[in-house]
């Protein structure tokens, strides 16, 4: 009996591995928010100006941050990134504080995992972005990332941001 369990156990998680996989090709996300705070700080930019073509999407302050995989590529601009390479975008609504803009509510994060076998159609790249309550964004295996990472991007593996000391 204690055999057959086994089995049934080993055969569920399998079946449950195989869905998985599954619907990670079928564009369902399959990333997962990493512990980003204690990796390197790259840049922080603002857009606050309604007339930046990005204002209505990224409106705001961003910050990103790179693993130590990714920060050699990062900082002296070494492309492509080795697979393993992740960073994390981080962008706040601002306010006008007496002349200072500071952050507010957290709008949105978003993460680049680099894993050039798996991810071949966006460009070797896995992309996903979640709400400030933690709600997934990206829907269409990266598809929609990767459209503006590719036509922009290019020619930094389809990173934007450059270390800035």
């Amino acid at each position: 009996m204690k055999r057959q369990n086994t089995w049934w156990l080993a055969a569920g998680a399998t079946a449950a591995l195989a869905l998985t996989l599954g619907a990670a090709e079928r564009g369902k996300p399959d990333v997962a928010l990493p512990d980003y705070r204690s990796w390197t700080h790259v840049k922080s930019m603002v857009i606050f100006d309604p007339a930046h073509p990005l204002h209505k999407d990224f409106g705001g302050i961003h910050h990103v941050y790179a693993n130590a995989r990714a920060l050699p590529s990062t900082k002296d601009n070494k492309f492509p990134y080795p697979d393993g390479s992740q960073l994390v975008f981080v962008l706040y609504d601002i306010k006008n504080a007496d002349g200072a803009y500071v952050a507010t509510d957290k709008k949105v994060t978003a993460v680049m995992v680099k894993n050039a076998a798996r991810y071949k159609e966006t460009g070797g790249w896995a992309f996903q972005a979640w709400d400030a309550k933690g709600k997934p964004l990206v829907t269409d295996g990266g598809a929609s990332c990767f459209a503006c990472h590719r036509d922009k991007a290019a020619q930094t593996d389809f990173a934007f941001s450059r270390f800035e000391p």
